[in-house]
């Protein structure tokens, strides 16, 4: 345990994109409230400009408020949930790849830690500490985001004082966390698959991530004429087929805020349209649960026997 302790430490201290990429998002998302905080938004309603504050402020009730800042904060930790796919993705593909592209391997090897610890500590890396980092890094981006919010809007005290609800931030929590958990279990078997291509290929891994899966793909379309392959992997390699499993759909104005003259449109809270019983007893998780784990093994298994020169 100690010795996955410390792998998984200096994969902390080699990859600096598992912090860089929540942090840069986080400054950008954090600058761009900062700069917008000095404009004065203007809303034209019937030929008449109105501060667009103001227009809110006598549009909300504490229902409604509630439901923008919950919004708001979703608003927030969607970018870093979409940046944890893409740093897992890329981390994943060169994570034992590069070792025996620089022949660091050789080294590695020789010292008393075994492959399926290394290989362990990856895995760790890529499917929970790097959900985990962006998560934190989505929470403190939203406190930061909510005390610009709090300075600049102070003269719309419902909305103010809906930006410290209990309620809200607890909602909010809760669905960063079933999010969080759910997403971990549905990318393993992507994880799962790229550190195989890792351990495996001799070279251009990129490709062959994507190449045995659209050749199965096209394989399966020309023997049957049917997709089901393709539709399948292809839920994997984006946020999209997590947020349907995870969550039931959205009619209507969906995630979108409308204020007009004497109507103002909220989306339904996030906590309502969760279905953490459907998600956790679907077979199509713990399908992929199996898949990630048979690739794992099989990763731990090429990185033992594979030409480290290779």
């Amino acid at each position: 345990m100690k010795r996955l302790y410390w792998l998984v430490r200096r994969e902390l201290w080699e990859s600096r994109a598992i912090w860089f990429v929540p942090l840069a998002c986080a400054l950008i998302i954090a600058g761009g409230t900062l700069i917008a905080s000095f404009g004065h938004g203007v809303l034209v309603v019937d030929g008449h400009a109105t501060g667009f504050v103001d227009r809110l402020n006598s549009a909300l009730t504490p229902g409604k408020a509630q439901a923008v800042v919950s919004t708001t904060l979703g608003a927030i930790a969607l970018p870093f949930f979409i940046t944890i796919l893409l740093t897992q993705f890329f981390y994943s593909l060169d994570a034992l790849y590069g070792e025996r592209r620089d022949r660091s391997v050789l080294f590695w090897k020789s010292l008393p830690v075994s492959d399926a610890e290394t290989v362990l500590a990856k895995l760790l890396v890529a499917g929970l500490l790097i959900p985990i980092v962006a998560a934190l890094a989505a929470l403190a981006t939203q406190l930061l985001v909510c005390g610009i919010a709090s300075a600049t809007l102070a003269s719309a005290p419902v909305l103010v004082s809906q930006l410290w609800s209990p309620a809200v931030w607890a909602g909010s929590l809760l669905v960063m966390g079933y999010v969080l958990v759910a997403g971990i279990l549905w990318y393993l078997p992507l994880v799962g698959w790229l550190l195989l291509v890792s351990a495996s290929v001799p070279r251009a891994p990129f490709l062959w991530a994507f190449l045995p899966p659209l050749a199965l793909s096209l394989a399966e379309y020309v023997a049957f004429r049917t997709s089901y392959l393709f539709g399948v992997v292809g839920e994997r390699f984006g946020n999209t087929g997590l947020f349907a499993h995870a969550f039931r759909h959205v009619h209507g104005t969906g995630f979108a805020i409308v204020v007009e003259e004497g109507r103002l449109e909220l989306p339904r809270a996030l906590t309502e349209l969760m279905r953490p019983a459907e998600f956790f007893a679907s077979a199509s998780v713990w399908a992929g649960i199996v898949v990630g784990i048979g690739c794992v093994a099989a990763a731990i298994w090429m990185r033992r026997y594979r030409d480290a020169t290779a």
